[in-house]
């Protein structure tokens, strides 16, 4: 399955330049005009690397990295005019991951973005737990056993309530949306709805948060959907 791009830029014939580009290199590609597009863009494709220009209207490149960034760990690769060192400092401090300064060469730009999904499958296959602790051990994730235990007991859970907590595991730290969930865990189903991926979501509020209605393990995430926490 081609790796997926998102560009976020606002110059539309630099824009249509980068998305041929990556098109031309088989990856799949989705494109925004500013950060607030950008991050809608986001919820609905879930790419694999995100291509972000900074100076742009409604919300600069930096503000949508900063937000990104409260829920997703997502390679963000910045351009920008801006090219003296304290501008490409503060963007790697606000969560990028790489600067590439404008003008570019089309094979540099490629190199890089080759680089961080590279980077990303080694980063997940280093880092993927069997087991997940959250809450300072308080709540116990076994992906193996497929089994969770809240304070040293065994939470019972439907078949739905565990492809929905096994699934969001697979990826804690990073938001699946309402589609990716109801794909996984409904697998086709007509049962699969938004309304019920809501009440399931509740349920398993009820078995596994301390107090449900401040949930600190499975969180919504404004605009994109829901995520398990990061570790």
């Amino acid at each position: 399955m081609p790796e997926k791009i998102l560009v976020v830029e606002d110059n539309a014939a630099m824009r249509l330049s980068l998305v041929r580009l990556l098109l031309a290199e088989s990856y799949q590609v989705a494109e925004a005009v500013d950060g607030e597009d950008g991050l809608a863009q986001y919820a609905s494709f879930t790419p694999d690397l995100v291509i972000m220009d900074i100076n742009m209207p409604r919300m600069n490149g930096l503000e949508a990295v900063k937000h990104l960034r409260e829920f997703s760990g997502v390679p963000i690769l910045i351009l920008s005019v801006r090219s003296n060192e304290m501008d490409k400092v503060y963007g790697l401090d606000v969560g990028a991951d790489d600067y590439l300064a404008k003008p570019f060469g089309a094979e540099e730009l490629l190199a890089r973005v080759r680089s961080l999904l590279r980077r990303r499958v080694h980063e997940k296959l280093a880092t993927k737990p069997d087991v997940l602790r959250l809450g300072g051990g308080e709540l116990v994730i076994d992906l193996s056993r497929q089994q969770a235990l809240l304070n040293g007991q065994l939470v019972r859970l439907t078949p739905i309530e565990s492809r929905l907590l096994f699934t969001l595991a697979e990826r804690p730290g990073e938001s699946f949306t309402h589609r990716q969930l109801l794909k996984a865990v409904w697998q086709g189903d007509p049962s699969g709805t938004t309304q019920n991926l809501k009440l399931y979501i509740l349920y398993l509020r009820r078995k596994i948060e301390p107090e449900p209605e401040k949930p600190q393990y499975l969180l919504t995430v404004r605009g994109a959907g829901y995520m398990l926490a990061a570790l």
